[in-house]
C-alpha cells in the first residue's frame, strides 16, 4: 500500500477531480494499491472496498478521522473525531464478502454484496427506490426462478437480507449538539470523505509549492521530492 502524499497525492487529485464519487473511490484504490487492477476494484464488494479505503486513509492522513456536520435541529456546527483503529477493528470483525442463501416460499434464493459496478449501473435511474430495486435484482441469484416471479413479500425479504449483509460495513457516529443537546447519528460515506481530504490536502500542497517556487525558483518536481519536514522548514522561514 502506498500513502497518498507528494506526487501521488496530486495524481489522485488530478485524476479524481472530474470523476463521480464511485469512480473516484476506484481511482484512489488503484493509486494506493498498484499491485491490483481497476477491474478487481470494480468487482470488490462495497464493504471490502470501504475497508481498503479506510486503511488507505489511515496511511495517508493519520490515525484520527476528523470532520464536521450540521445539527438537524438548530444548524449548529458539530465537530467529531473518530479513532481509525477502532473503526478498522469494527469493520474487519463485521463484514462478509460471502453470499447468503435462504429459502423463501419454497424458492431457493442467494444474495451477494453489491459492488461498484452494481452502483454505477443504477446511476441513470432517477427514482431512488427504483434504483435500489435495480441493484437488488443484480445481486440476487435465483437458480430456479426468474426475478419476475418474485412476490412483493419475496422482494421485501430480499431487501431485508440485503440490508443485513451491508449493515456491518456502515460507518456511524453518534452526535450530540452542544447548542440544543439534540442527539443524532451521522453516517459516514468513506469514499466521499476520503476524496474531500485528498482534495483539501492537494490544494494545501499546491499552495506550498507556489510559495517555495516563487521564493526560490525551484521546480514543482524538486519541491515534491523534498521530505515534508524539510519543506515545512523552508515554509516556516518564509513566513517568519
Amino acid at each position: 500500500m502506498r500513502a497518498l502524499s507528494g506526487e501521488l497525492l496530486l495524481a489522485a487529485w488530478d485524476s479524481g477531480a472530474a470523476e463521480h464519487d464511485l469512480e473516484r473511490a476506484v481511482t484512489l484504490l488503484c493509486l494506493g494499491f498498484p499491485e491490483r487492477t481497476r477491474q478487481e476494484f470494480y468487482h470488490l464488494p462495497i464493504p471490502e472496498r470501504d475497508l481498503l479505503l479506510l486503511r488507505l486513509r489511515e496511511a495517508s492522513f493519520g490515525p484520527a478521522l476528523s470532520g464536521f456536520s450540521v445539527c438537524s435541529q438548530c444548524d449548529a456546527r458539530l465537530v467529531f473525531t473518530l479513532p481509525v483503529t477502532t473503526m478498522l477493528t469494527s469493520l474487519e470483525s463485521g463484514i462478509s464478502s460471502k453470499p447468503i442463501s435462504w429459502t423463501e416460499n419454497g424458492k431457493p434464493m442467494r444474495l451477494r454484496p453489491a459492488n461498484t459496478l452494481d452502483l454505477l449501473s443504477a446511476l441513470e435511474i432517477a427514482d431512488a427506490g427504483e434504483a435500489q430495486k435495480f441493484v437488488l435484482a443484480r445481486c440476487l441469484d435465483l437458480p430456479e426462478a426468474p426475478p419476475a416471479s418474485l412476490s412483493e413479500a419475496d422482494v421485501e425479504m430480499a431487501q431485508e437480507k440485503f440490508d443485513q449483509l451491508h449493515e456491518p460495513a456502515e460507518i456511524r457516529c453518534a452526535t450530540e449538539c452542544p447548542e440544543c443537546s439534540a442527539r443524532g447519528t451521522l453516517e459516514l460515506d468513506m469514499a466521499s470523505f476520503l476524496w474531500l481530504e485528498v482534495r483539501a490536502a492537494a490544494r494545501r500542497l499546491l499552495g506550498e509549492i507556489h510559495m517555495l517556487a516563487s521564493a526560490y525558483g525551484w521546480t514543482e518536481r524538486t519541491i515534491l521530492r523534498m521530505a515534508p519536514r524539510r519543506r515545512s522548514a523552508y515554509l516556516e522561514m518564509l513566513t517568519a
